[in-house]
C-alpha cells in the first residue's frame, strides 16, 4: 500500500513539474508516464486522464500548504518563531507552484475542484489567524486590526516576494531579513505605539 501511494505522488510531483514549465496542454500522458518513470498503462491505474491528475495535484499542494501551517501552528513556540518559520516555508513552496498559478488556471481547472480549493483556502487563513491570535495573546502582534486582514497583508507580501525572488534569479535578490523585518514591524504593537506619538 505504502509504495502504490508512493508511486501516486510520484505521478503528480512528474505531472505538476510539467504542467508548470511546459504548460497543461503541452503536456502529454506520455511525458508524464517517463517522467514520473512508469509505464503509460501504470499511469491509467492511478489517474482517469490529464484532467484528473491535474485536478488532484492542485488539492495535494494545497493539502501540503496546509499541513505546513497546521505544523507551524501546533509548535509550542513564540509568535516571532512560528512567523520566521512561516515567511521561510512560503519562500520554499512558492518556488515550486503558487495558489495564484493554480486559480489562474479557471479554463483548465475543473470547477468542484476550485470550489474545493477555495474551501481549503479558508482553512488555511484559519490557521494563519490562530498564528496571529497568538500573537495578539503575548502582547506583540496590534490589537486594533482584525487577524483575518493581518493575515491577508502577510500572505499577499510573501507572496509577492517569493515572485520577485523567483523572477529575478539573474539579480539574486537576497533581502529576506529585511522583508521579514519589515512583516513583523509592522503588525508589532511598538509599531502601534510609534504611530500614536506621531498624531
Amino acid at each position: 500500500m505504502e509504495e502504490k501511494n508512493q508511486k501516486r505522488q510520484d505521478i503528480l510531483k512528474s505531472a505538476m513539474a510539467l504542467f508548470k514549465d511546459k504548460g497543461f496542454h503541452n503536456t502529454k500522458m506520455e511525458d508524464i508516464a517517463i517522467d514520473a518513470k512508469v509505464g503509460k498503462g501504470t499511469l491509467y491505474e492511478y489517474f482517469e486522464n490529464k484532467q484528473d491528475i491535474f485536478d488532484e495535484g492542485c488539492i495535494e499542494y494545497v493539502d501540503e500548504i496546509i499541513d505546513k501551517i497546521k505544523n507551524i501552528s501546533d509548535l509550542k513556540d513564540t509568535f516571532h518563531n512560528k512567523l520566521l518559520i512561516l515567511f521561510n516555508e512560503n519562500l520554499k513552496m512558492e518556488s515550486d507552484i503558487t495558489l495564484e498559478n493554480i486559480l489562474s488556471n479557471k479554463n483548465i481547472i475543473s470547477e468542484e475542484t476550485i470550489k474545493t480549493i477555495v474551501g481549503k483556502i479558508f482553512e488555511m487563513y484559519s490557521l494563519i489567524c490562530a498564528i496571529i491570535d497568538q500573537g495578539k495573546d503575548e502582547g506583540v502582534v496590534v490589537n486594533n486590526t482584525q487577524s483575518e486582514i493581518i493575515a491577508c497583508m502577510l500572505v499577499g507580501t510573501m507572496s509577492q516576494y517569493s515572485r520577485l525572488k523567483s523572477h529575478n534569479k539573474e539579480n539574486e535578490i537576497e533581502e529576506d531579513d529585511i522583508i521579514f523585518d519589515l512583516l513583523y514591524n509592522g503588525i508589532s504593537v511598538k509599531q502601534e505605539i510609534t504611530n500614536r506619538r506621531e498624531k
